[in-house]
């Protein structure tokens, strides 16, 4: 319960210190009471049924809607939890701890929650051992999951999937293959990670053998900084050099109309040999 709770904390609000992933740190203090119950690990705390003082708060309903239109990520979270967000098991569970769902009136998520559900089953098993978080509420032009590489990489490449809040008539697909800035640093544990990320670019861009340089089909595509097009893949997908000084390396949105799982499907599968390269530690690279 609280692995899936951790999930629903946008990203950019996880804790300064501590890991990323979902498994509980340290002790794990569970209390209870008539329709909550709250988690609390090492890192910060989540219930769920009802407002406690807990880190983040979660709603207990049987539908998903806007609980608040935001921005306070923290606290109150802005969609309900219900128990299509659980499996069989762990709901009957929670069921039995703080009884059954209600109903909360608000502007329905389900389309967004059903399809994020989708985008994660579709997804999962090509990348394995990735940690999902949820991410509603940071970012005006987006909404979806940030999967981020396995802590054992000692990595901060994160792929961005999910939706396109600009578009105004129909649901388009929005995806981000990045890393860090360099010497950008969110928490003081990134320093090797982000130095790695640094030395991992210049491998995925390299004019000889990258990964990246092979997907572009033309070795050269990072020598000047602009957006390249990668006309083989459906949507508008682009490869943006690290001389354009933006952080997504391949950023790509899809067509109005088009099945988002399966496009994002396409474009994370011809991401994969550059995903494999992310585990390697380099050394004696420069960044220029």
């Amino acid at each position: 319960m609280f692995a899936r709770l951790w999930e629903e904390i946008d990203f950019d609000d996880h804790p300064l210190n501590g890991g990323h992933d979902s498994s509980p740190e340290g002790e794990l203090v569970v209390s209870e009471g008539e329709g909550w119950i709250r988690l609390e690990d090492s890192r910060l705390s989540v219930s769920l049924g009802c407002k406690t003082d807990a880190t983040s708060s979660h709603m207990w309903a049987s539908n998903s809607v806007k609980v608040n239109q935001g921005p306070g990520r923290l606290g109150v979270h802005r969609w309900s939890f219900s128990p299509n967000e659980l499996n069989h098991e762990l709901y009957h569970w929670l069921a039995g701890k703080i009884g059954e769902p209600g109903v909360i009136e608000g502007d329905s998520v389900d389309v967004e929650r059903i399809l994020l559900g989708e985008l994660r089953v579709i997804l999962e098993p090509i990348l394995s051992d990735w940690t999902w978080h949820l991410e509603i509420d940071n970012k005006p032009d987006r909404m979806g999951w940030y999967i981020r590489a396995p802590s054992k990489w000692c990595s901060l490449f994160t792929i961005f999937v999910g939706l396109d809040m600009n578009s105004k008539n129909s649901q388009k697909g929005f995806l981000l293959f990045e890393r860090a800035p360099p010497g950008e640093l969110d928490r003081p544990d990134e320093k090797e990670a982000n130095q790695l990320d640094g030395l991992r670019t210049v491998a995925l861009c390299n004019a000889s053998r990258g990964a990246l340089s092979l997907l572009a089909g033309d070795m050269h595509w990072a020598s000047t900084p602009r957006a390249y097009p990668l006309p083989d893949l459906p949507g508008s997908v682009h490869l943006w050099p690290p001389s354009m000084g933006r952080w997504p390396l391949l950023h790509a949105k899809s067509d109005e109309g088009a099945n988002i799982c399966e496009w994002a499907y396409e474009l994370v599968q011809a991401l994969l040999p550059s995903i494999s390269t992310l585990n390697t530690k380099i050394k004696g690279l420069s960044w220029h």
